[in-house]
């Protein structure tokens, strides 16, 4: 850049044509270096592999280290925006749940028998149809259509598709293929809402199911009484026939009777018989059905079927099973047993079993007091049924007995019989068989409903088909871990993207990572590697300044003593671009090689943008411009330093003139005669590419030196100002990189503390 204050800019610097026909010493023009990216044809794509090589782990690393603020900032920034956006798309849902108990029956109780058993098939056919049942439109609607259900919340959302959300979401399921039937509903919705709404399905339902159970009740009681009374009406008739006949028949029905009272006294004895069996039979039905009732056994079995088929104890269970699963997979994986994660794993799984445990025991208490304060319908219905059982039969037994008493009387005075009165009395008597068979069952159908009247008034009935076991329970938060589960991998994911997506940005202007890249990825000897410093530092006696002396002498000796470097005089730093260190390698390797006994001229090359007459605090003025423009002697504008061998050739006020000079011959002749008075001349020049001042110096040096900047310069300028200068036929020593992160030596450590403030560095001039 210009100098504050000159009056012109770098733009504007445009070499003169060659005076009277002789060649012209311009090499290049000012903006033309200018650092694209490579093109396709361009030296850059046809140089080492290091300025084509691709994103690999290592450039990944250095790009994350030298943008990590950013990385983590905008990652961090993109994941909690990625992480919000999956928590909004994924809401938090909350699931209730209800139990009905649904009995598998053969047909109507009455006409059930102990031998009588669903088979699977059926049962199946019975889930199916209460499944589809539950989920019918008729049942849904029938919900829906509710006021208090229709004005909620969670119903209105669903305007114009309240059935096809039901249908859609609602979840029926027999778990384990037995008789509980879980309705389920999981989403966003207000649990609160959501359980009147499932209780109200639940209500519909039951509702649907028991008006059909009692419709079929109520048809089957009128059908039963409707038999009854024709069986009555022609049995009343054939008794009228009989009668008549009786009396129409006068003497005549006596020889007709005999063989008919003979086996009607037969019958009587065979039916008085299996009467007296079947009252045994009663009685030892009445005494099975006392014991069972009292049995403890029984009770026993009765509660723990009831315990097992609790879905809160099912629920401890599966928990139970998840746990030491997880409790086996850990003990296989870890070789710690006692690790953390198994402590805690079998922490939970005692608490779990002691919670199960209480629960157990609170639900056997609770099923025992209802059961002893209840009264048992099962042997009340038992002991009803025993009663009308046996005073049928002795009812039976006494008609039977009265009957055989009347025939046997009948039969001593009676001749011949009449056929047809036979039959008609046998008619009457299957008449009289029939009447009595429908008038039992008439009577259990009465006794049955009034059984089931008084537990539908204590809150419940087991003649019913669906019983409600728990009412819509809601849990809240079930999809909880996986909302931030999914939520957390989607941030940490984008933030990984956002990261790499920096590096990747960062990788476009391949930046030197180290000494490596300059030494084997761009073949460049590496002469010299230096902390990060600054002019300021190079001034003071501390560590740092130490630290770049010891380096630099490694580069002063490979001058001095190095075959291949053997006559290099005059010795030019420069660099690919600004803010690379030049000026402070110049000026330390100046004053190493003054160290070392050598006359050495330190020269301010960059006139555009001196900086080497600050930190000598000596006046820029009378300078290597003013002897460019021949306006003082060479001599003149030589100073010496505060340093012994060191002197110092500023820039001096730089204007277009000056500039101009410097691309003629001019300037052999000022070397020349430095050569003459130096052992060693250093130039701290300005940068290869931007402008041609370098190029312009080059062509009176004997070698140059390329100052690299770590994180800072860029491989593709690197390699782009050491071909221009090689084409330019000045030769490249090496190169020196700086701001390299180096752990200082003990010995160099030692040295400076003993030194103390007569440490190598740079004096400034007294004012």
């Amino acid at each position: 850049m210009a100098r504050e204050g000159s009056d012109f800019s770098e733009s504007e610097v445009i070499y003169p044509p060659a005076v009277d026909g002789a060649p012209s010493r311009a090499l290049v023009a000012s903006p033309s270096y200018a650092s694209p990216a490579p093109s396709f044809g361009s030296f850059a794509a046809q140089g080492p592999e290091i300025l084509s090589g691709g994103f690999n782990q290592t450039w990944l690393a250095n790009c994350l280290r030298r943008r990590w603020l950013m990385a983590i900032l905008m990652g961090m920034l993109v994941g909690a925006g990625v992480a919000g956006l999956l928590l909004w798309a994924f809401p938090e849902t909350s699931q209730v749940t209800a139990y009905l108990k649904v009995k598998s029956k053969t047909g109507n109780e009455v006409f059930e028998t102990s031998n009588e058993r669903l088979s699977a098939q059926d049962i199946e056919r019975q889930a199916m149809n209460h499944l589809a049942l539950l989920k019918s439109p008729l049942v849904l609607d029938a919900a829906l259509q509710q006021q208090d259900i229709a004005n909620l919340d969670a119903v209105r959302a669903h305007a114009g598709e309240e059935l096809l959300w039901l249908l859609d979401e609602l979840r029926v399921t027999f778990p384990g293929d037995g008789e509980i039937l879980e309705v389920r509903y999981e989403g966003d919705e207000d649990p609160a809402q959501m359980v009147l709404v499932i209780n109200a399905v639940v209500k519909a339902y039951q509702d649907k199911v028991l008006l059909q159970d009692r419709l079929k009740i109520a048809s089957t009681q009128a059908d039963l009484k409707t038999v009854l009374a024709d069986t009555e009406t022609r049995l009343e008739g054939q008794l009228k026939d009989l009668k008549a006949k009786d009396e129409a028949a006068g003497t005549l029905r006596e020889e007709f009777e005999i063989p008919q009272l003979t086996n009607e006294i037969k019958s009587l004895e065979d039916l008085i018989v299996k009467a007296q069996k079947e009252l045994v039979d009663i009685e030892v039905f009445k005494e099975l059905s006392i014991q069972s009732a009292n049995n403890p056994a029984s009770l026993e079995a009765a509660i723990g079927m009831e315990l097992d088929k609790d879905p809160t104890i099912n629920m401890y269970k599966q928990q139970l099973f998840e746990l030491n699963s997880q409790l086996q997979s850990k003990l296989s994986s870890s070789k710690n047993p006692n690790s953390a994660d198994i402590k805690r794993i079998r922490s939970v799984i005692q608490q779990t079993e002691a919670q199960a445990a209480q629960y157990r025991g609170q639900a056997e208490r609770s099923m025992r007091e209802k059961i002893a304060k209840m009264p048992n319908d099962t042997l009340r219905a038992a002991i009803t049924e025993y009663k009308i059982r046996r005073k049928s039969v002795e009812d039976n037994l006494a008609k039977y007995q009265e009957k055989l008493k009347a025939a046997q009387t009948k039969l001593g005075g009676l001749g011949i019989r009449n056929p047809e009165q036979e039959m008609l009395e046998g008619q009457i008597e299957s008449e009289k068989e029939i009447a009595r068979s429908l008038k039992e069952k008439v009577l259990q159908w009465q006794v049955m409903n009034q059984a089931r009247e008084r537990q539908e008034r204590s809150g419940g009935s087991d003649f019913d088909t669906v019983t409600v076991m728990q009412q819509a329970t809601p849990l809240e938060g079930v999809n909880k871990l996986e909302r931030f589960s999914i939520a957390g991998i989607g941030g940490l994911a984008a933030m990984a993207l956002t990261c790499y997506g920096i590096a990747l940005l960062e990788f476009r202007h391949r930046r030197l990572n180290g000494a490596a890249d300059v030494d084997e990825g761009l073949g460049i000897r590496v002469l010299g590697v230096l902390p990060s410093t600054s002019l300021k530092a190079l001034t003071g006696s501390s560590l740092v300044a130490t630290q770049v002396a010891e380096a630099i002498d490694n580069v002063r000796a490979t001058l001095m003593h190095d075959p291949g470097a053997r006559g290099r005089q005059v010795i030019m730093v420069t660099s690919s671009a600004t803010m690379e260190g030049t000026t402070i390698v110049a000026s330390s390797l100046a004053l190493s090689l003054a160290r070392a006994g050598r006359r050495t001229l330190l020269v301010d090359g960059d006139l555009r943008s001196p900086s080497l007459h600050k930190l000598f605090s000596m006046p820029i003025e009378d300078g290597f411009s003013e002897v460019l423009r021949s306006e003082i002697d060479l001599v003149d504008a030589v100073k010496p330093t505060n340093n012994e061998g060191l002197y110092l050739l500023t820039a001096g006020v730089c204007n277009a003139e000056a500039i101009h000079a410097l691309a003629t011959d001019q300037p052999q002749a000022i070397f020349e005669k430095l050569r003459d008075q130096f052992d060693f001349i250093v130039i701290d020049a300005p940068p290869v590419l931007g402008i041609s001042d370098s190029l312009s110096l080059g062509q009176y040096i004997d070698g140059a030196i390329l100052t690299v900047l770590r994180d800072h310069s860029e491989i593709r300028k690197v390699y782009k100002s050491v071909e221009m200068l090689k084409q330019m036929g000045v030769r490249v020593l090496g190169s020196v990189v700086n701001g390299v992160p180096l752990k200082a030596d003990r010995r160099v450590v030692r040295l400076h503390q003993a030194s103390g403030s007569q440490a190598p560095r740079l004096t400034k001039m007294d004012s």
